[in-house]
């Protein structure tokens, strides 16, 4: 497998770290919205 041979450096590590971080934007919409535990169970058939 190719995988196996990727090796993770610092660099690409903090490069994951800083694209995976949410905007104050998002961040904000995110703590906003409910949780899917808390809504109503119908809401999760909507799609």
């Amino acid at each position: 497998m190719a995988l196996q041979s990727l090796q993770i450096t610092p660099v690409i590590a903090m490069r994951a770290r800083d694209v995976s971080r949410p905007t104050p934007e998002q961040q904000e919409g995110a703590d906003r919205r409910p949780l899917r535990d808390e809504m109503p169970k119908a809401a999760h058939r909507k799609k």
